[in-house]
């Protein structure tokens, strides 16, 4: 295969503006409602298929989430509890009849401890398993602080079950890594000691059958060392320089195939999947694209991705929330960014952090989790007054036309709305199993 890694050029991020209504979140009300007291949770998803389809499981809707147990009930020490939380993530998961985030009710840990390899679980999906019956896959990012070079995309296998009364798990007593970075097609530890390597993201292409699964990297290279071509430039207005910090910016979103054969044996093992260069590049851009995820819709492939305020580069700005791209020709591009800039929905400047975690659904609905309030009438970037969420913000809905999104809904809290269920009839799916 030729060439076809796309960039997000430093002339297209020039067009990021916050505060357009079409590509803003709303601001939330200071007073939204938490789904738990006894937990916080942040990156969260919906069970789905491996077409990527929401399903709900015997009528009950189940998401995931990434997790702690509050130690402080009280509230006192939350800031704290609640910007240390990586250090103590772990997957939990929710059942609903109604989808709605009034009704959620929480399942507790859906790994068992002799799952972990490391002392984090990070961010994947929860995916259905075709034509097994109840067997599910977690996908998810198993990591740990030290050494460097272990954040490890894995996968562990369990089993869904579900009555009246609820939905409970079986199985996901052992992990599968799947692949680690290789510094040629992703940066490693020896590359860039701040390198990313997370989030499982797998799929069907429709083209071709094949499971391919996407994933957050960076730029194979050394950090730092990185020359911004025109490539990676775009067409700059006349006088414009480019930052020599922009070398800092080096996000990629990667991709791996698995060979025929391996997902319906559930062999998930690193000699199945072989990795691909990079779908798109933000060098000199940011250096930041997780949970990179995947829409096929009216014959065009939409790639989606969140990014921060703060991992922009080379003195570029844009607003934390979720960016994408799209291509006409399948898979692998060539793509571009979507609204011109790249930016879909972004955090108003009057609450720049109040969501993030963004999922954009095969229907446009995007959930994401609450992060930080300000407090009314206070300075939206201090940390000394604002009210901390770690619950799930309003749904809302997009409109993909085209090479064009514009926001037109927005749901309750935690709303999530599935687009099929199991079972279908007296089989999984309709659809043939190519996979």
């Amino acid at each position: 295969m030729t060439s076809y890694t796309s960039r997000w050029t430093i002339a297209d991020a020039l067009k990021v503006h916050a505060d357009d209504p079409t590509t803003t979140m709303p601001v939330i009300a200071q007073n939204f409602p938490t789904m738990d007291e006894s937990v916080m949770i942040w990156d969260t998803g919906a069970l789905r298929n491996i077409h990527g389809q929401t399903v709900t499981f015997k009528g009950w809707h189940v998401i995931w989430s990434l997790a702690v147990d509050k130690i402080d009930l009280n509230n006192d020490d939350i800031y704290d509890e609640w910007h240390s939380r990586n250090d103590r993530a772990y997957i939990g998961y929710w059942y609903s009849r109604t989808g709605n985030g009034a009704d959620w009710q929480w399942g507790g840990r859906l790994l068992n401890t002799s799952a972990d390899l490391r002392p984090h679980e990070w961010s994947g999906g929860l995916v259905m398993r075709e034509g097994t019956g109840n067997v599910v896959d977690m996908f998810y990012t198993s990591e740990a602080d030290s050494p460097i070079n272990q954040s490890v995309p894995s996968v562990s296998t369990g089993q869904i079950f579900a009555d009246a009364n609820g939905v409970w798990f079986g199985g996901f007593k052992t992990t599968t890594e799947m692949f680690s970075a290789d510094g040629i097609h992703n940066a490693n530890s020896q590359q860039d000691e701040y390198f990313d390597f997370r989030d499982p993201h797998p799929f069907v292409n429709p083209a071709d059958g094949r499971v391919y699964c996407l994933y957050e990297s960076n730029v194979a290279g050394m950090r730092g060392e990185f020359t911004i071509g025109s490539e990676e430039q775009g067409v700059l207005p006349p006088g414009f320089a480019v930052d020599a910090g922009a070398q800092y910016g080096a996000a990629s979103i990667g991709i791996a195939v698995l060979d025929d054969g391996a997902y319906k044996s559930g062999d998930f093992s690193t000699a199945r999947w072989t990795q691909l260069d990079p779908l798109v590049t933000a060098l000199g851009v940011n250096d930041q694209m997780e949970r990179p995820h995947i829409v096929f819709r009216d014959n065009l492939t939409y790639l989606f991705t969140i990014s921060h305020h703060s991992t922009y580069s080379g003195g570029l700005s844009g607003p934390d929330g979720v960016y994408g791209f799209v291509s006409e020709n399948g898979l692998f591009g060539p793509y571009k960014p979507l609204n011109s800039s790249g930016l879909v929905l972004g955090n108003p400047s009057s609450a720049p952090y109040e969501t993030y975690s963004h999922f954009v659904d095969p229907d446009g609905y995007v959930q994401a989790f609450i992060d930080t309030l300000p407090a009314p009438g206070e300075d939206p970037n201090n940390p000394e007054n604002f009210r901390i969420g770690a619950t799930l913000s309003p749904t809302v809905k997009i409109e993909l036309d085209g090479d064009r999104t514009f926001l037109s809904e927005v749901h309750g809290y935690g709303q999530v709305y599935a687009q099929t269920a199991w079972p279908v009839g007296n089989a999984w799916d309709h659809r043939p199993a190519t996979v």
